[in-house]
């Protein structure tokens, strides 16, 4: 949501430094010296500095902080609690490993495998959260999670590859599926949307597209597809993604599910009761690939270039998801709006210039990025 422009009260205006100075000196007596460099003038000026900071910088940043438009960080927080919101905390990355080996092999709690880092990348660590041991045929699955939360470990498949603490009975391990689920702190962008929808007047609990939408927010995901009537009247299916643009996890769904039908306190249930049915389900991925040719840019690299990339295109996405069509010139200017980015020669979105449509269930993902 865009945020307005501030504009200041009247009584804060006329308070630069100069204009309270030449004030201060204006209310000397007739007879005292006001020379610059006199000693009424020197010892004033002090007191002018401290007033005008106080006034332009501090007492504006005071009065900005009593709204959420112009709150960032702790603040915003206390903004939230307001209307009973909190910022979402930053989760874990989870997923399994594929490990073979000689049988028998125990592989303790808390074994650490990683992605080895590259050139342009960190090393990204995973532990195992059970102790396991490899079967009879030679190979085991093995939960893991990241070390850390954060959407950095939302890696691919087949990328987790190593082990910490090398073990000779151990021949090769892999992820066979992307780890997921990893995502970072609520932005202050992001949380204070989540409150502008708790002052809107559009807010109901009848079970409106919009209040889906808003539960779904609220128990963690980035965005939600309302489907209803989906297996008929009294059924509604919500399309998820989570906060980085990409189909929810299993746990992430049953965490929405959860938090509107709360089937352990029903005095805690959103879902009206109209409702009969409620099913949370993973937008199915629509994968979107761009090729970027003849790239002039300065000050920068390919790799941040790609990255920037990314997070414009997500905001991008959001907005086609209502339309059900990507379209070709919504995209194209993102790489105009990226620091560093002079000029470039083809610009394809699927390899060609046209809009790209997408069903009701599909939500657009970020494919292979060609950039050259």
């Amino acid at each position: 949501m865009p945020q307005p422009e501030f504009s200041a009260p009247e009584w804060m205006e006329e308070n630069s430094l100069d204009e309270i100075h030449e004030r201060m000196m204006d209310n000397l007596p007739a007879d005292i010296d006001q020379t610059p460099g006199g000693f009424p003038y020197d010892f004033t000026m002090p007191t002018a500095i401290e007033k005008s900071k106080f006034i332009e910088e501090n007492l504006m940043q005071a009065l900005m902080l009593c709204f959420p438009q112009y709150s960032s960080g702790s603040w915003l927080d206390l903004h939230a609690g307001q209307v009973n919101l909190t910022r979402h905390a930053a989760e874990k990355a989870t997923g399994k490993l594929l490990i073979t080996g000689e049988p028998g092999t125990e592989i303790e709690s808390e074994t650490m495998f990683y992605v080895p880092a590259t050139a342009n990348s960190e090393t990204v660590e995973f532990l195992s959260v059970e102790e396991v041991v490899i079967g009879e045929d030679g190979t085991v699955l093995v939960d893991v999670a990241a070390s850390e939360a954060g959407s950095k470990h939302n890696v691919g498949a087949n990328t987790v590859t190593n082990m910490d603490d090398p073990m000779d009975e151990i021949t090769a391990i892999t992820n066979p599926a992307a780890m997921t689920g990893g995502a970072d702190e609520e932005t202050d962008d992001d949380l204070y949307d989540r409150i502008a929808v708790e002052y809107q007047n559009n807010r109901t609990y009848l079970g409106n597209d919009i209040d889906y939408i808003r539960w779904a927010k609220e128990a963690g995901a980035g965005d939600c597809i309302v489907d209803s009537a989906a297996d008929g009247p009294g059924t509604v299916t919500l399309v998820l993604v989570d906060t980085n643009g990409e189909p929810a996890s299993n746990a992430l769904c049953r965490q929405v599910y959860n938090y509107i039908v709360s089937p352990e306190d029903r005095s805690q249930r959103l879902l009206p009761t109209a409702c009969a049915k409620l099913t949370c389900v993973a937008a199915t991925g629509f994968e979107v690939n761009f090729k970027v040719t003849g790239l002039q840019y300065a000050n920068t690299t390919i790799n941040e270039i790609m990255d920037e990339f990314r997070k414009l295109v997500k905001e991008v996405f959001s907005d086609a998801k209502s339309d059900g069509v990507l379209r070709y010139n919504d995209v194209r200017p993102l790489m105009s709006d990226i620091a560093g980015v002079d000029d470039f020669d083809t610009f394809l979105l699927n390899g060609g210039t046209v809009n790209v449509p997408f069903s009701k269930e599909e939500y657009p993902v970020v494919g292979v990025l060609d950039f050259s």
